[in-house]
């Protein structure tokens, strides 16, 4: 086994969803708030008869994209910032 893959050699998408993030519990906390708002856009729109809110339901393609860079990371990367 030759280890995990320097940060630099990451897929595009992968430092794009991490870019900022210094932690795997950063990126955790991140999935969280995005279905968070998520489901309070929907629920406003819902209650306020605001159409447009219902745009917010996007927030769960952000906590979907956060998710699969997490499992990446987990399985071809490492979350400590050392240069590898």
């Amino acid at each position: 086994m030759t280890g995990p893959m320097p940060r630099d050699q990451y897929p595009w998408w992968v430092k794009v969803s991490l870019w900022g993030l210094p932690s795997r519990a950063a990126v955790w906390a991140f999935v969280w708030i995005s279905i968070a708002l998520a489901i309070g856009c929907v629920c406003y729109a819902a209650l306020m008869s605001n159409r447009r809110m219902f745009t917010g339901i996007l927030f769960l393609i952000a906590a979907f994209m956060y998710w699969i860079s997490i499992r990446w990371v987990d399985r071809h990367g490492s979350w400590n910032h050392d240069k590898n």
